[in-house]
């Protein structure tokens, strides 16, 4: 129902400002809409309604929604996360690479270690192997020790020093390994074969100290029968098994859990 003209007023003037008041709400509407701001929105929604005198709702179709994310925009959000992971971790090829170049730098410092060996005339009695991880040396036990005995022998001491030499030289960390046949043991001094390798390993340790070598770059760990290098039921295959092993690597081998 159109408003009634307002006395002393020409009715044009009157259609005028009904067409401001429309044009002021539509640009008020817009600007609501620019900003997206859909709690101002509602507020003003109910303003107009009680201005208007609205008395139901309609659900509109102006509602938030997840933006549509297509199948090639997600496979190169994809591909972007799997290179920035590449990135991040080395990938196979440079790990093999680097395994590669620790092996030949350790083969390297085998060579040595069995150059300072023959030097002490002790090549026969040793054996000298090499990995990404650092490089083994594998000693007999006869060499070292009397049988069922933790105390190093005198002969060994040869051996011994050319295992500092080695610290020295390459800056090494060593782990000294003892280790026993699975003949079983049971003295007062050593009541199984745990406590005999246990005991040779920490003897070899005590004299390389003596030596000058840092304590803060040995340990030692005994490791009794299980970890045989040849069959426990001959008596060659035993001989093979009562050894000690000296491990050197550039890092310590404690592990870690933090």
């Amino acid at each position: 129902m159109a408003r009634k003209p307002k006395k002393g007023l020409p009715p044009w003037m009157a259609t005028f400002a009904d067409l401001s008041t429309l044009l002021l709400t539509f640009f008020v509407l817009l600007l609501t809409f620019a900003n997206l701001d859909l709690q101002k929105f509602h507020d003003m929604l109910g303003s107009v309604q009680k201005a208007f005198g609205v008395q139901f709702k309609i659900r509109g179709q102006y509602q938030p929604t997840k933006p549509i994310v297509s199948a090639n925009a997600l496979k190169a959000q994809a591909q972007g996360s799997s290179s920035l992971t590449s990135f991040n971790r080395p990938s196979a090829v440079q790990t093999s690479s680097m395994e590669a170049r620790a092996a030949a730098e350790a083969a390297a410092q085998a060579r040595e270690v069995s150059k300072l060996i023959n030097q002490a005339g002790l090549g026969q009695s040793v054996a000298v192997s090499s990995g990404p991880n650092g490089v083994r040396m594998r000693v007999k036990g006869k060499l070292l020790f009397q049988p069922g005995q933790a105390k190093v022998k005198p002969d060994a001491r040869r051996l011994l020093a050319a295992v500092a030499k080695v610290m020295r030289k390459f800056n090494f960390y060593l782990t000294v390994e003892g280790h026993t046949d699975s003949t079983p043991i049971s003295t007062p001094q050593f009541p199984s074969n745990w406590e005999l390798s246990s005991a040779r390993a920490a003897a070899v340790l005590r004299y390389l100290l003596t030596l000058g070598v840092p304590a803060s770059k040995v340990s030692a760990v005994g490791y009794a029968s299980n970890y045989p290098i040849a069959p426990n039921d001959t008596p060659e295959g035993r001989e093979k098994n009562r050894r000690v092993e000296f491990v050197f690597t550039k890092k310590p081998l404690r592990s870690r859990v933090e």
